[in-house]
């Protein structure tokens, strides 16, 4: 059987040991595993920046041949002027099969022109952005916004609508998305490394720290974790909490330490922003249980890197999460906005060793099921399936 050529378009670290949250770090676990998948005859990265400026030009990582692309203009929307340059890479390629990451109009654009071009192509939703836009336009309602969620609203329901191989994380999205979709979804997680994570793999935990993993962003609620902080110190005085994420909203990082004030917090609460991947890894080692008051997820990476080092979970019943943890016995779930519900469960991981050392069990279990070999082998079989119609 022939071997495949993928073309992989989508959000890419600059450098692998920073990577700027979870759809970056499936894209680039993804990559590491085709790049040795023995059905792969070559790889290629096509990124898209998260930033306004700059040109394109071309690395690589991990052994990885990587693209960036550049937003030239003032908006994030100007990558379309990138579109020819793709097309261009993909007529030089033999028998490409593309696997389109995201929503949005470039994203539209790629889609559509595949289809005109008649490439296979797979695309990955990577959550519901007609839902997370919406959200943020109620969370800070303005004129720009709600053009915002319109734009993304559209896109994503047109890339529905065309998409040959649809790809979610998680069956939420597949329920979600019911009734808009011209294919079946496919229900494929996001993968983590297990054998990177090994080092801080451990069941039974005798810290009191809290991490919180997740992008500074108002969806991850940090700022209700920290409310909820306020009320587990109380009852554990010892109990400390760990922010740790990449800084994707300057004014939520400030409410973060406003928040942190008001409650008379700083000697308890860490913010630690924009941190390499090894101190990523030393958090998770190091922590009691993992915490996450978000108010959208799709799957969310950090939950299942916390499942596989044996860490307790204590997160909000929303999205994509009952999923992920599902019947496992790895942690508590709460309804978002339940602060009191949130610190209740916190401390009773904190307090019962035993019911911690059995949560911990539990999730390294269900970690395991995560492990991207697995992934990729599902992925490249779809890839198959694409090139064939």
């Amino acid at each position: 059987m022939n071997k495949l050529n993928v073309v992989m378009i989508g959000p890419f670290p600059v450098d692998e040991t920073r990577i700027e949250g979870g759809v970056q770090a499936s894209l680039y676990g993804l990559a590491r595993g085709l790049a040795v998948h023995p059905a792969v005859a070559s790889l290629r990265v096509i990124a898209v920046p998260k930033r306004i400026g700059g040109t394109i030009t071309h690395g690589s990582i991990a052994g990885i041949s990587v693209t960036y692309l550049a937003a030239p203009w003032r908006f994030m929307v100007s990558m379309v002027v990138n579109l020819p340059v793709i097309l261009a890479m993909l007529a030089a390629m033999e028998d490409p099969v593309v696997h389109l990451h995201g929503s949005g109009l470039f994203e539209a654009m790629i889609l559509v022109a595949c289809r005109l071009k008649r490439v296979p192509v797979v695309w990955t939703m990577h959550g519901i952005t007609e839902k997370e836009t919406l959200e943020a336009f109620r969370r800070q309602p303005s004129a720009g916004a709600w053009l915002r969620h319109l734009l993304y609203r559209s896109c994503e329901r047109l890339q529905l609508r065309l998409a040959p191989k649809l790809v979610v994380d998680t069956p939420y999205v597949a329920r979600e998305i019911a009734g808009r979709v011209r294919t079946t979804p496919l229900a494929v997680p996001q993968g983590i490394f297990l054998d990177e994570l090994a080092p801080g793999r451990a069941t039974s935990r005798s810290g009191k720290t809290i991490l919180a993993l997740g992008v500074i962003h108002p969806r991850k609620g940090h700022r209700l974790t920290i409310e909820a902080f306020a009320e587990v110190v109380k009852r554990v005085p010892e109990a400390r909490l760990r922010i740790v994420g990449a800084l994707t909203s300057v004014e939520h990082l400030a409410d973060l330490h406003e928040a942190i004030h008001t409650n008379d917090l700083s000697s308890k609460v860490d913010l630690l922003v924009d941190q390499a991947r090894s101190v990523v890894l030393e958090e998770l080692a190091a922590a009691r249980v993992y915490a996450l008051h978000s108010q959208e997820e799709s799957q969310g990476i950090a939950i299942c890197e916390a499942l596989a080092v044996g860490l307790p979970v204590v997160a909000t019943r929303v999205g994509g999460i009952p999923d992920v943890i599902a019947d496992s016995g790895a942690g508590l779930l709460v309804e978002y906005g339940d602060v009191p519900g949130f610190a209740a469960a916190l401390t009773r991981i904190l307090s019962d060793d035993a019911f911690a050392a059995a949560c911990g069990e539990a999730a390294i279990r269900r970690g395991a099921e995560f492990d991207w070999g697995a992934i990729t082998d599902r992925l490249v079989g779809i890839y198959r399936e694409a090139r064939g119609h």
